[in-house]
């Protein structure tokens, strides 16, 4: 019986020798999966119509507008009265991508609202930028290291704060080309051909 078991213990040490990608994969899987699930333990008290910030209030009603009409308004009447604020273009982009993922996760999920997605589109982004953040120090630094930064990432408060569901602001978003610039930076710095540098 305990021969059994030690060779069973055995091939499952090879087993995971052997695939030792899959292993890293999994455990930033779990990494991303555990960041979701703390920055969407709030949702209950949110109750799918609250947003924690004001910012997040006057996106959601940009993000609105782009759904009803297609497009953002020139000019917001709502701010800086009675001229109107005309400084659109910093969430436009933003707006445009809450809409787009609503309309993606619309169709997998149609009892989804516009709000609702408003509402954890940080978190969501927060598992996009992850592996770009692990890919970037993984380059620099190795498995190990990027797994324990990846992991640290995830609990950081100020990051934590800024990515927490019902917190719609551009931060979320931007870290996700932050990281990714980081990585891609790097990957064109340590290539031999100019080809993969360009």
């Amino acid at each position: 019986m305990t021969e059994d078991l030690e060779e069973r213990r055995e091939n499952t040490l090879n087993f995971l020798k052997g695939k030792k990608e899959y292993l890293v994969y999994i455990l930033l899987t779990i990494i991303a999966w555990f960041g979701y699930y703390i920055r969407t333990l709030n949702l209950g008290l949110l109750r799918g119509k609250y947003l924690l910030d004001p910012d997040a209030h006057l996106v959601l009603r940009y993000v609105r507008y782009i759904f009803e009409h297609g497009k953002l308004f020139d000019v917001d009447p709502l701010r800086s009265y009675p001229l109107g604020f005309r400084g659109l273009e910093e969430f436009s982009f933003l707006s445009h991508f809450i809409v787009y993922l609503y309309k993606f996760l619309h169709f997998f999920n149609p009892k989804l609202t516009l709000t609702e997605v408003h509402i954890f589109y940080p978190a969501v982004a927060f598992v996009i930028a992850l592996p770009f953040f692990y890919l970037f120090v993984k380059r620099l630094f190795g498995i190990k290291v990027a797994l324990i930064s990846s992991l640290f990432l995830t609990v950081i408060p100020a990051y934590l704060f800024r990515t927490m569901s019902g917190v719609s602001d551009k931060e979320a978003l931007a870290m996700i080309f932050f990281y990714a610039a980081f990585y891609f930076f790097i990957v064109g710095w340590q290539s031999k051909r100019i080809r993969y540098s360009i």
